[in-house]
């Protein structure tokens, strides 16, 4: 039997699915009759927060969270950065950059971390899905005190970095559709239990391809 680890953000927790049964982790097990472990936490990022968030757990930056994760595993998948544009202070960075203080050497530092627990074959980054207002220069809800690239350049930046290292990416976006009436989110942002199920159909659908 298969046995997957999901690494991420409130998608990942399963924030606006109805129950945990409804939740893309939990669905991905039950269709690919595997053993799936969420260590989703929500309002985190890959990079390291420079002011403490209201809610402590919020700065539990996704590299930090690795040792705790069962290390007996077929798959990583790896889904986060909205957060990071969202509402994280760290700047975006460049390629190249090997800081948890940037986006780009959060990305790269996390990789690493978890390349000293699992082969390479073993990781899958999803790059962030599409999300209501990802063009503002001030993040969601103006949260950000300094301007900041849209949403399309912390994608791509991921997908760079990603591909540097030859680890498997599972890109959605497009799939999963544009944020603007889609009936599969919640709020512009979250999967609604009609959404994770389709998460979990696509997810799925790879799995079975890579096996």
């Amino acid at each position: 039997m298969l046995k997957i680890n999901f690494l991420g953000d409130s998608i990942t927790e399963g924030y606006a699915a109805s129950k945990r049964e409804n939740t893309y982790v939990y669905l991905v097990g039950q269709m690919t009759n595997s053993i799936t472990r969420n260590y989703g936490i929500g309002g985190t990022r890959f990079a390291r927060q420079k002011v403490p968030s209201s809610e402590p757990i919020y700065d539990r930056y996704f590299a930090s969270r690795i040792e705790e994760m069962d290390k007996d595993v077929d798959y990583v998948f790896v889904f986060g950065g909205t957060n990071d544009y969202g509402h994280g202070d760290a700047p975006i960075g460049k390629l190249g950059d090997k800081t948890l203080d940037t986006f780009a050497g959060a990305v790269d530092y996390t990789i690493n971390e978890l390349l000293k627990h699992y082969k390479k074959e073993q990781l899958v980054f999803i790059p962030p899905l599409y999300r209501l207002n990802e063009d503002s220069i001030w993040g969601s809800h103006d949260s950000k005190t300094v301007p900041c690239p849209s949403l399309k350049e912390y994608r791509k930046l991921l997908i760079q970095i990603v591909e540097s290292y030859g680890i498997k990416l599972l890109d959605l976006t497009e799939v999963f559709g544009k944020a603007e009436n889609n009936p599969l989110l919640e709020d512009g942002l979250h999967p609604n239990d009609k959404g994770h199920y389709r998460l979990a159909e696509l997810m799925s659908s790879y799995i079975k391809s890579i096996r």
